[in-house]
């Protein structure tokens, strides 16, 4: 192999993802490659910012959201399962690599959003609109800029139809943001159980928003995608809206 790696085989390399003949063989032209040496260190101070940004500390605390599959029925809305102050962080593999600033720039003057994933693993952002495969025992942190929206409010659909609020008032209403025009970070953790897709909403917004309307309109929503999330398309409830689907196997 005389050709310098590239830096995408580096990062799948690094993070465990190439085949074994093909890992044999990058591993093999890394040893006696200076210039690839220096890229691949420089994968690694890149994760060290990346990981310093969060602390995995913050990832650690929190709460489980247990969802089993159970046979098709009536779609239904969950009760309250996170007050104001609790994120639900879900379970999820991504990219095994780091994606620089994994944000989502919206329309809306500067705001984005941005997901992240610690637990087994190096830590990692997931892109909006990316499908990702969940590992158990992963914990995943939300961000977000607000631009020039007040509200925020989060929740999640998945393919039996069952809704569940991430971020929520205790009155089933959309949170204000936090004030400041850096990132926030939805406080603490939490880790999906269960198997199949999940789709996880994040909506800001100019007013609040009322958790049961948004509810009944991601389930239209839901049904109009034949019942697959990862099909589904924007509610369209204005504001702005980022969704990731994450895979529990």
């Amino acid at each position: 192999m005389s050709a310098h790696l590239t830096e995408w085989t580096l990062r799948r390399l690094r993070a465990g993802e190439l085949p074994g003949g093909e890992a044999h063989q990058a591993r093999s032209h890394v040893a006696t490659c200076v210039e690839c040496q220096r890229v691949l260190h420089g994968l690694e101070e890149e994760q060290a910012r990346f990981e310093a940004q969060v602390p995995f500390e913050r990832f650690e605390a929190g709460v489980t959201l247990k969802q089993t599959r159970k046979p098709a029925a009536r779609p239904r809305v969950n009760g309250l399962l996170v007050a104001a102050a609790a994120l639900v962080l879900l379970t999820v593999t991504v990219r095994p690599f780091l994606e620089p600033e994994s944000t989502n720039r919206l329309k809306g003057g500067g705001a984005s959003a941005t997901l992240r994933i610690g637990g087994e693993g190096p830590q990692r952002a997931v892109l909006p609109g990316d499908t990702e495969t969940v590992l158990p025992n992963e914990r995943v942190r939300i961000g977000y800029t607000a631009g020039p929206y007040p509200f925020i409010l989060a929740l999640s659909l998945d393919d039996t139809g069952e809704v569940s609020p991430l971020y929520a008032t205790e009155e089933q209403r959309s949170l204000r943001v936090e004030p400041g025009d850096g990132r926030h970070w939805l406080p603490d953790s939490v880790r999906f159980t269960g198997t199949g897709n999940e789709r996880v909403m994040v909506l800001l917004s100019n007013e609040p928003l009322e958790l049961g309307a948004v509810a009944a309109r991601a389930l239209r929503a839901w049904e109009e995608a034949g019942h697959q999330v990862s099909e589904m398309g924007p509610l369209e409830l204005g504001g702005e809206e980022i969704d990731w689907v994450l895979h529990k196997p």
